[in-house]
């Protein structure tokens, strides 16, 4: 089986094509990565930066290349040794007329022989919505949009087809003959009740974009109407959308998957063995799956691991000081805004959720749990309400009830559920003594593998795009994968869980920036800092407070003082660009939190205020800038070492290392769109020349290239020795001082590993024991330089911060 040894991630665009890629392979190369890892290839919608809105699956997206770029592309990959692992969208697809299938299933409806394809959730039917396919995309009501003669039949090429704006839908060819005996498009656009009639005929029904928040009967992806749920259970369906996949892995093109958002899927575990079947048991295959703390990957799923964001969170949690990080807590909850725990917020925003913009998925699924005989009966008020504190409460993603029932885990994860739901409404106890029934009934099983596939979407939406963004006490761990209710680990701590991933997921990505991480690594790590200056940081912020007024919200001033930080030039230079930047941050950031604005709400003076509120602050000469500049300058110089801690963690602990795209050099990008950001590759090429020719002619690495050479001495080590890092050893060492130290060990090879941690009031002082069986003589990587321990020893003096990748026979 093909395993990597390194991955580098790719966004390929309009902006970046198959033919950028491959002008980049040679850089790659020398850099030491080994497989690349991209973003969707076939086609997705006009413009689409992601790919992940794909409109068709079997044909190669004309944006980014052609098929003669892409075997050109793949030769020459094969030439450098290297492999590819693409990223595919089996959950859902562009619910748009440039969706062919979907353009088949709008025009003739249920005689499509792609309506079945798509998951439409119209039994029982939807009020009131009838049986017909809703397409939530009008600004107004449908009365209303036909009042303003927004709509209007028109004759295309393809046939009759009625237009808003600049969408085009087509018309059912048997409703041709009615047109002609109403007197044809002329006579219908100039009789709205005349165009009414005939839009009433069409197998879907236009409605107001914002009823999905209460009625609906297709599946999401999450709360986004332009994206809808496939049934890729279903196996022509698995068969039709995979084929160009299988025949590019069968020209060998591709080497493994990246499969997105598996918890969307009705019955994953049936969904990968089916892939494994069908890609071969060659094929490396992670998954998309963001893991609760504790959580193990199913230990049956046919995969080798997850995208990594546990390794993200461990890494973020170990470079963190608890003592510092209560200290920051206790500021906030004294001096900015006191609101409920962590865990309780949690549940009030995806309840509060539910009910605001889940509302349809939360009605269709109460008819699903009334039709079931046992539910008969019951108050359904009541229950429907039980069924939605449920939900909210559930303590992970989502639980996997399949064909055989709901297994020991997963029902442990229903009872947690309930008992939260329990504690947090009592007086709902009968509904929620009901549900913890189902999961013994044979008969409830395909409403509860329904229900699994909202509870993640709900957990997605309530928490990472709404709680991230509303508890601020440190919001470098509000991100993918982490969570804020905990913030620092001990050293034993991670030594603990390294030894689990080495044991149950050698094989998955160690992820620390990624197209979806609400901020770049080391912008993080710059904000973990503040847990080792809590003094210092809450000192500035006390001084800000007083000399920025007026100010938003005290919640969103501390947000704003910390995302700058973290996304704050190394040079320190405010430029119009990163104004503009930090600007739309802060747009997206505040409608996230979904408290004083909203997507479909906005509260344009409360925006204005904070837009203006970070202009005037950040205007040049102003007296904010005259204090916050030098505070982030000192917080960026003394953070840096620790951002390579991350680093060399990553490369060095089990798992596999991920880098994302630029990442090579320090990444503090602020969330989508920001992180997909062109990368500027000749100035990463330069880079690397200049330290590859330093190396040869045995001079020190040039200022600038740290983290760039980092990364590629200790992806050269990894590539030399690759069975330690696959298969070796994990041995956690024993440190006096801010220092975790490990071991990777194989047969003869040692590789030594030691980082400085962030901490608070620590020695400077640092030491390392080594075990009894283990050389006492090591070369390191980074400089060079021997290194012998004494007795087992080794030992720095006071002030050196050691960054120790050793190697030994």
């Amino acid at each position: 089986m093909f395993i990597p040894n390194s991955t580098y991630r790719v966004q390929l665009n309009d902006k970046f094509t198959l033919r950028d890629l491959e002008v980049i392979l040679p850089y790659l190369h020398r850099l030491g990565i080994d497989a690349v890892y991209a973003s969707p290839l076939t086609t997705a919608s006009k413009g689409s930066q992601h790919g992940y809105d794909v409109t068709n699956p079997l044909v190669l997206s004309p944006e980014i290349g052609t098929e003669e770029d892409w075997q050109r592309l793949a030769t020459s990959l094969r030439s450098f040794g290297m492999r590819w692992i693409q990223d595919i969208v089996p959950n859902h697809m562009a619910y748009s007329t440039s969706n062919p299938w979907m353009y088949e299933v709008l025009q003739r409806g249920r005689d499509s022989v792609f309506f079945g394809w798509f998951d439409i959730d119209n039994d029982p039917p939807a009020k009131p919505l009838g049986e017909r396919l809703m397409m939530p995309i009008l600004g107004s009501p449908l009365d209303e949009c036909l009042q303003k003669r927004e709509l209007s039949l028109q004759a295309t090429p393809q046939g009759f087809a009625i237009r808003y704006f600049d969408t085009e839908l087509p018309v059912n060819p048997d409703l041709a003959d009615w047109i002609d005996k109403s007197g044809g498009p002329e006579t219908i656009n100039a009789q709205p009740g005349l165009l009414g009639q005939l839009l009433h005929r069409l197998p879907y029904i236009l409605t107001h974009y914002r009823l999905a928040d209460e009625h609906i009967n297709y599946r999401r992806f999450f709360t986004v109407n332009s994206l809808i749920g496939l049934c890729m259970e279903k196996e022509a369906v698995f068969d039709g959308w995979h084929a160009s996949l299988r025949h590019w892995m069968e020209q060998g093109r591709i080497d493994g998957l990246r499969v997105d958002h598996i918890d969307g899927l009705a019955d994953p575990k049936a969904y990968l063995t089916r892939l494994r079947q069908v890609f071969g048991e060659e094929c490396y295959i992670v998954v998309e799956k963001i893991l609760h703390r504790d959580e193990p990957l199913r230990g049956d799923w046919p995969v080798q691991g997850t995208t990594g964001y546990e390794a993200l969170a461990d890494i973020n949690q170990l470079l963190t000081d608890a003592a510092g990080s209560r200290q920051l807590l206790a500021f906030y909850r004294e001096k900015v805004i006191d609101i409920p725990s962590y865990e309780g917020l949690v549940y009030q925003r995806k309840h509060n959720y539910l009910r605001r913009k889940m509302g349809g998925e939360w009605e269709n699924l109460f008819n699903r749990l009334v039709a079931l005989p046992q539910a008969g009966g019951k108050d359904p008020d009541r229950l429907k309400e039980a069924l939605g504190v449920w939900m909210a409460s559930f303590p992970t993603y989502r639980a996997y009830p399949d064909a055989e029932g709901v297994g020991a885990t997963d029902s442990g994860m229903f009872s947690k559920a309930l008992d939260r739901a329990r504690q947090s409404e009592p007086e709902l106890a009968a509904g929620l003594d009901l549900l913890a029934l189902l999961g013994e009934q044979e008969q409830a099983l395909p409403f509860l593998r329904r229900l699994m596939q909202f509870t993640g979407p709900l957990a997605a939406k309530g928490i990472e795009d709404t709680v991230f963004y509303v508890y601020n006490p440190y919001i470098s761990h509000c991100e993918v994968g982490d969570s804020p209710a905990l913030a620092g680990i001990p050293p034993e701590e991670f030594h603990r869980r390294m030894q689990v991933r080495r044991s149950k997921q050698p094989h998955s990505l160690n992820a620390t920036t990624t197209h979806d991480t609400k901020r770049g690594e080391d912008a993080r790590i710059r904000l973990n800092y503040l847990s080792a200056i809590p003094g210092e940081w809450i000192g500035a912020v006390t001084q800000w407070q007083q000399l920025n007024q007026p100010a938003p919200s005290p919640n969103d001033e501390y947000l704003i003082y910390q995302a700058l930080l973290g996304a704050w030039p190394e040079d320190g230079r405010i430029t119009n660009s990163f104004r503009e930047r930090f600007a739309t941050y802060l747009t997206k950031a505040l409608r996230e939190a979904d408290t004083e604005t909203h997507y479909t709400d906005v509260n344009e003076a409360y925006e204005g205020q904070c837009q203006a509120f970070v202009k005037a602050i950040l205007q040049t000469g102003s007296p904010f800038l005259a204090s916050f500049a030098p505070f982030a300058q000192s917080v960026i110089r003394r953070s840096s070492v620790y951002c390579l801690s991350q680093l060399l963690l990553k490369v060095t602990m089990p798992g596999i290392p991920d880098i994302y795209q630029g990442a090579e050099l320090w990444e503090t990008s602020l969330v989508d769109p920001d992180n997909r950001r062109p990368v500027d590759y000749a100035l990463r090429i330069s880079l690397l020349d200049e330290l590859q020719k330093a190396e040869v002619g045995g001079h020190p690495p040039p200022k600038g290239t740290e983290k760039i050479f980092t990364l590629y001495r200790s992806l050269a080590v990894r590539n030399r020795l690759p069975k330690v890092f696959s298969e070796g050893d994990y041995l956690p060492l024993k440190t006096e001082g801010p220092l975790l130290a490990f071991i990777r060990h194989q047969d003869e090879d040692w590789v030594l590993v030691a980082v400085p941690l962030i901490r608070k009031d620590s020695p400077d002082a640092v030491s390392l024991t080594l075990p009894p069986e283990a050389p006492q003589q090591w070369t390191h990587a980074f400089t060079g330089e021997k290194l012998t321990a004494i007795e087992n020893k080794l030992a720095w003096p006071p002030g050196q911060k050691p960054l120790i990748l050793a190697t030994a026979r």
